[in-house]
């Protein structure tokens, strides 16, 4: 293979390219980031997630600083980037991963001892506007809200269905493990729209205007 086809395939491996996103949000138990949690994403969770097969590309992001908006109830998020509508179902259901999430849980635990409704479930992304190649950095401004979706950002995408986490089904294909968003929808938000920028800590947060009362936003930067 020739060096410019293979840096072309690396390119297309990205949320941005992605017809469809599973968005995962969550905690840590508080020993988790002192005890290496951030080492271990890069080491061990993201080159795990990203040799699944159907994954074109997942990425593990810590929120910063929230900017107002409707309070979150997490610190972490993960964008899992699918190769096709059709892939969703052994993604989500590949034998290797529910041991993989009950290691996880394990190791480095949900902050507390039952996680809320917003913890036990994952959420389809659907993109309204798609990422520009070659805008994706390190540091993101993400806004959120309910109704319809703008049209401006890097990047929007739909709430479009709720996926139950593995811990919530205890593992099983139960019936009714995807549902659609407009019956169910614990994430509060109907879209999410995410800005890349190219630098983080104060100098995003300083350039970003605080959220509309009915928005949420906020700025994050990715590890793995």
């Amino acid at each position: 293979m020739s060096a410019d086809l293979n840096e072309t395939r690396q390119e297309l491996r990205t949320v941005g390219n992605s017809p469809l996103v599973i968005f995962i949000v969550y905690t840590v138990g508080e020993e988790a980031e002192k005890n290496g949690y951030w080492e271990w994403l890069e080491r061990v969770d993201s080159p795990f997630f990203n040799a699944i097969p159907g994954v074109r590309r997942y990425e593990n992001w810590i929120v910063e600083r929230n900017l107002g908006g409707a309070k979150i109830e997490w610190d972490y998020f993960d964008f899992q980037g699918i190769d096709a509508e059709e892939s969703l179902e052994p993604v989500w259901f590949n034998p290797d991963l529910d041991g993989f999430r009950k290691e996880w849980i394990r190791l480095w635990g949900y902050g507390s001892k039952e996680p809320s409704p917003i913890l036990r479930h994952a959420y389809i992304l659907r993109p309204v506007v798609k990422l520009r190649p070659g805008v994706e950095t390190d540091h993101l401004v993400m806004t959120a809200g309910r109704g319809e979706p703008p049209s401006e950002g890097d990047g929007v995408f739909r709430v479009e269905a709720v996926l139950s986490k593995h811990f919530a089904t205890g593992g099983q294909r139960a019936e009714g493990w995807v549902k659609p968003a407009a019956d169910f929808n614990p994430l509060g938000f109907d879209w999410l729209s995410v800005t890349y920028e190219k630098s983080g800590g104060e100098d995003v947060s300083m350039n970003v205007a605080a959220a509309e009362p009915n928005l949420t936003r906020l700025t994050a930067r990715r590890i793995a």
